[in-house]
C-alpha cells in the first residue's frame, strides 16, 4: 500500500485504532522511555488479528482500577487510562522492536486497540501492554507470508453460544503449534436471553448470564456485557492470547436472521432495529481485534488477505450489508386451503435484483479476483 492510500485508510479508521507509524493525534507518545501513570487492570486477556504481512492488530481492555467495583458516576471513576503496549521478537522481551503509549477510554469501554505496522513479513511476534501498576499477559501473533510459502493451516469456528457448554475446542486449538491463523465466521455471541437457544443445561454447569445480562441483547451496555461475559471462557481467552484470528459478523452479533433492514428476532416493541445494529456493530468493533475497513461507523466489514502466491482470502458480509430479507415458505400459502403457490415462489427465488452481497461488495470482489 502506497503512502497516500495508507494515509486515507487511516484517517478513515476512526479514533478508537491507534496506529503505531506516528501520524498526528493517533497516539498519546511513541517514546520507548515513556510510561503509563494510570493504575488500570488488565480484565479480559490480549488478542492480534486481522494480519497483514507488515502489520497486525494488537487489542487488550484496560479498565482504570479506580473504576472496578464502583459506577461509572462514581468521583473516583476515571475516563481514560494510559497504557503502554510493546512489540517483541522474543517472548522475554529482550529485543523489543515497537512501543507506545496509547488511551484505553470509556467511550470504548476501555478497549485498546493498535494497529501495530513495519513488521517483517512470516514473522512470529510477541506483545503485552503495562498499566502504572499491572502487565497483561504477553500474547503471541504472526505476520502474513509475503512471496513464498507451501501451506497455511487455518483454526476455523462459528456459531460459539454460551450457555450450551465450555468452549473446550478454543481450548484445543489454542495448543495446537500446527495452527497458523484463526478464522472465526460468524456468531461469536448469541444475543438471546438466558432461557434462549440451548440452555437446559446452562445452571448446572455454570454457564448462566449474570442478572444485568440476562435479557435480550438490545443496547450498547448489553452487547458489551456479553462480550465480556463471553471473553472470560478460558478456552476463548487463550485462543486469542495465542492465534491472530481473522473475523467476520453472521445474524447474532445482532439477533437471529439479520438482513439489510430488519431480522426475524427484531419486533416492532422491541425499539429502531437501526439503532440496535449500530449498539451490536460498535460492541463488535470494540471488542474483536479487527482493522474496520471503512471506520467503526460504518457496516462494511469485506476485506482481502493476501498469503504470498499461495491464496488470497476474501471475508464477505452476506448478512448485514445488503442482505435482501429471506422467503418464507407461510408467505405462498393459501390462509384457508394452505395451498402452496409454487408458480409465485419459483418467480421471487429466482428474483435477479434480490441478493446477499450488494452491487459495490460484489463489484469488489470481481476486480479482487481477477487481480489475484
Amino acid at each position: 500500500m502506497d503512502r497516500r492510500s495508507f494515509i486515507k485508510l487511516s484517517s478513515l479508521a476512526g479514533a478508537s485504532v491507534a496506529v503505531s507509524t506516528g501520524l498526528a493525534g493517533c497516539t498519546v507518545s511513541t517514546s520507548a522511555n515513556s510510561q503509563p501513570q494510570t493504575n488500570a487492570t488488565f480484565t479480559h486477556g490480549v488478542a492480534s488479528g486481522d494480519p497483514l504481512k507488515d502489520a497486525v492488530i494488537i487489542w487488550t481492555r484496560a479498565v482504570p482500577t479506580a473504576n472496578l467495583g464502583s459506577g461509572t458516576g462514581s468521583k473516583s471513576a476515571l475516563a481514560k487510562a494510559d497504557i503502554l503496549w510493546e512489540m517483541a521478537s522474543d517472548a522475554d522481551f529482550a529485543n523489543v522492536i515497537s512501543s507506545g503509549i496509547v488511551e484505553a477510554k470509556a467511550i470504548h469501554d476501555f478497549t485498546v486497540k493498535v494497529d501495530v505496522a513495519g513488521l517483517s513479513p512470516a514473522r512470529r511476534y510477541f506483545y503485552r501492554f503495562k498499566s502504572a501498576n499491572n502487565t497483561s499477559p504477553v500474547g503471541e501473533t504472526r505476520t502474513l507470508p509475503e512471496v513464498d510459502v507451501s501451506n497455511v493451516t487455518f483454526g476455523i469456528f462459528s456459531c460459539s453460544n454460551y450457555p450450551a457448554g465450555f468452549f473446550t475446542p478454543y481450548m484445543e486449538a489454542a495448543k495446537d503449534d500446527n495452527i497458523d491463523y484463526v478464522l472465526h465466521l460468524g456468531d461469536y455471541i448469541y444475543e438471546y436471553d438466558g432461557e434462549g437457544y440451548a440452555t437446559e443445561h446452562a445452571k448446572e454447569i455454570g454457564r448462566t448470564y449474570a442478572p444485568d445480562n440476562d435479557t435480550e441483547l438490545y443496547t450498547l451496555t448489553d452487547y458489551r456485557n456479553r462480550y465480556a461475559l463471553y471473553r472470560t471462557d478460558e478456552g476463548l481467552l487463550s485462543l486469542h492470547q495465542n492465534k491472530p484470528f481473522i473475523v467476520v459478523w453472521d445474524d447474532h452479533e445482532i439477533t437471529n436472521d439479520t438482513y439489510k433492514d430488519g431480522a426475524e428476532n427484531h419486533q416492532a416493541d422491541e425499539g429502531d432495529f437501526y439503532a440496535r445494529r449500530a449498539a451490536a456493530v460498535q460492541a463488535y468493533y470494540e471488542w474483536l481485534p479487527i482493522r474496520p475497513p471503512f471506520g467503526t461507523e460504518r457496516l462494511e466489514i469485506y476485506r482481502q488477505f493476501t498469503f504470498g502466491k499461495l491464496l488470497d482470502l476474501y471475508m464477505l458480509d452476506t448478512r448485514v450489508l445488503a442482505r435482501d430479507k429471506q422467503l418464507e415458505y407461510a408467505n405462498y400459502r393459501d390462509a384457508e386451503t394452505k395451498a402452496f403457490d409454487q408458480a409465485r415462489f419459483m418467480k421471487d427465488i429466482g428474483n435477479p435484483n434480490r441478493g446477499l452481497l450488494g452491487e459495490t461488495q460484489r463489484n469488489w470482489l470481481h476486480s479482487s479476483m481477477q487481480q489475484s
